[in-house]
């Protein structure tokens, strides 16, 4: 069972607490550590009587002090998001070949294809390394910015991909690629489930590291397994979608 920011400072504003957390995260302070940072804000507020706002100031200013010395040294392993990458990728290829196995059994290679493929493969590794400051503007930025930021983002690919697509490469029999590529999904998913990204649970101050790791492991291949199901729901809504769009075409 996770432990949230008002487990641990039941006193403290839960706004002024979870921008204080979601800042410590993002700038990889460890998890036993924002425990102890909470209880002692907690502390303070019980008992001088003074809101964190006004004792600490801003949230996000003061997680960003404490993160200069308290945060990891080191980034997380862009080899990580490789099985995502190659999971994304294989859905792409996926949906089209399981439409074009249903059309006429031929994949024809473009260069719309190759160009969505790389930029789905490119996705996981741009997302990772801008993830701090995307996080910070989709939480606090009006919604239609956010939409206009992913836009920014999808309408070049999916452009380039509309633009290639007369570069024609070559042809290939669809149901190996249809099936090749759902087996290659099949293997990312297994990948990321036996090997999910490590944990790093709140922790309170004292608390069994062991057993909260054991739990966060629980809540992460859940978490994992639910983003994969999601995933190929997609895929198969988006291939049923296309063949029922060739169907009422023919």
């Amino acid at each position: 069972m996770s432990i949230e920011p008002a487990d641990l400072a039941p006193h403290v504003e839960t706004t002024w607490a979870d921008d204080f957390v979601v800042e410590l995260r993002l700038r990889d302070v460890p998890g036993d550590v924002i425990g102890d940072l909470l209880t002692e804000v907690e502390s303070h507020v019980v008992d001088s009587g003074t809101p964190a706002h006004e004792a600490f100031g801003d949230p996000t200013q003061y997680a960003a002090q404490i993160a200069e010395t308290a945060a990891r040294p080191d980034p997380d392993a862009p080899g990580e998001l490789v099985p995502i990458a190659i999971g994304a990728a294989a859905m792409v290829v996926a949906v089209g070949g399981v439409v074009e196995w249903w059309q006429d059994g031929t994949f024809e290679r473009t260069g719309g294809t190759v160009a969505l493929v790389l930029g789905v493969l490119l996705a996981p590794f741009v997302i990772a390394r801008f993830f701090a400051p995307l996080v910070r503007f989709v939480l606090t930025a009006p919604w239609w910015k956010s939409w206009l930021l992913a836009m920014a983002a999808l309408v070049p690919m999916v452009g380039l991909a509309v633009l290639a697509r007369p570069w024609h490469i070559g042809t290939l029999p669809a149901p190996p690629v249809a099936v090749g590529a759902l087996v290659l999904l099949a293997v990312a998913i297994v990948l990321e489930l036996r090997h999910p990204s490590p944990v790093d649970p709140l922790l309170a101050p004292g608390a069994d590291r062991a057993t909260a790791d054991e739990a966060a492991r629980r809540d992460a291949r859940r978490t994992t397994l639910l983003v994969w199901a999601t995933q190929v729901g997609w895929v198969a809504a988006a291939a049923a979608t296309g063949i029922l769009i060739n169907r009422l075409a023919g």
